[in-house]
C-alpha cells in the first residue's frame, strides 16, 4: 500500500491520497464472500491503522466524502468498528466511531446508530442521550435503540416505546423470528441498489445481535 498523505481542499476539508482504499474494500468483500470473515476484519483493521497514522494527532479534520478514495477510507473505519463491536471489543468500536464522526460531521455513512449500540453495551447513558436526537425520527433504529436502552437500565420496556417499535413491522417480525441467516440470498438482497425492507430489518438485527444476546429477555418483553 502506498504511503497515505492528507491534503487540504478548497472546500475547507481534506482528502486522503494513497492507500487504494476502494481496492481494500473490494478485497475484504471478496474474503467475506468466501467465508473468510476473520481475514476481512484483519484487512479492514490494518487499513484503519494506516488511516489513523495519516491523520493529525492534535486536531480533528473534516474529510471530503465526495472524494472516492477518502469515502472508501470512511467506509473502512466504519466497517472495522462494526467488526470490533461484533467480536466484543466495544470500547475500540466506540473510539473508532467517535473518530469517524469527528472526520465526517454530516455522518454520510450513518455511523451514529452503531455508536448508540456501543453506548448501550458500555452503559454510557449520558453519551447515549446526547446522540439519540441524531438517530432521526423515521428510522427503525431509533425506537429499537430506545427500547433496548430502557430494558438494559430497568429490565422492562414502557408501552409507549413498545408501540413505537411495533410500528416498524418488518423489524418487529425479524426480532421475533427463530432464525436470522446471513445467507447468500440475504447478502445479495442487502447489497443491491434497492434492498427489501426484510433485508434491511435483518441487517439491523445482525448489527444489534450482541446486545440482543446479552439482554436475552428483551425479545420476550416485546412480544
Amino acid at each position: 500500500m502506498r504511503k497515505i498523505t492528507i491534503k487540504p481542499t478548497e472546500n475547507q476539508n481534506f482528502i486522503l491520497l494513497g492507500g487504494e482504499f476502494q481496492t481494500t474494500l473490494d478485497m475484504a468483500m471478496r474474503l467475506e464472500a468466501n467465508g473468510n470473515f476473520e481475514g476481512a476484519c484483519d484487512v479492514r483493521y490494518k487499513a484503519f491503522q494506516q488511516i489513523v497514522e495519516a491523520l493529525p494527532e492534535d486536531e480533528a479534520v473534516e474529510l471530503d466524502f465526495s472524494h472516492s478514495n477518502t469515502r472508501a477510507a470512511i467506509e473502512i473505519i466504519y466497517g472495522s468498528a462494526v467488526d470490533n463491536f461484533l467480536v466484543g471489543d466495544v470500547e475500540l468500536a466506540a473510539a473508532q466511531l467517535e473518530l469517524l464522526l469527528e472526520c465526517d460531521s454530516e455522518d454520510h455513512i450513518e455511523a451514529t446508530p452503531q455508536l448508540a449500540l456501543c453506548y448501550i453495551a458500555l452503559e454510557e447513558w449520558e453519551c447515549l442521550e446526547e446522540i439519540v436526537p441524531d438517530l432521526g425520527d423515521k428510522s427503525a433504529f431509533r425506537p429499537l435503540i430506545e427500547a433496548l436502552a430502557e430494558f438494559a437500565r430497568t429490565g422492562n420496556v414502557s408501552p409507549e416505546k413498545l408501540t413505537a417499535l411495533r410500528r416498524h413491522r418488518h423489524l418487529y417480525e425479524e426480532l421475533l423470528a427463530d432464525e436470522h441467516p446471513a445467507d447468500e440470498a440475504y447478502l445479495r438482497d442487502i447489497s443491491s441498489e434497492r434492498p427489501t425492507q426484510q433485508a434491511i430489518a435483518r441487517e439491523i438485527y445482525l448489527r444489534c445481535e450482541p446486545l440482543l444476546l446479552k439482554y436475552k429477555g428483551f425479545t420476550l418483553v416485546v412480544k
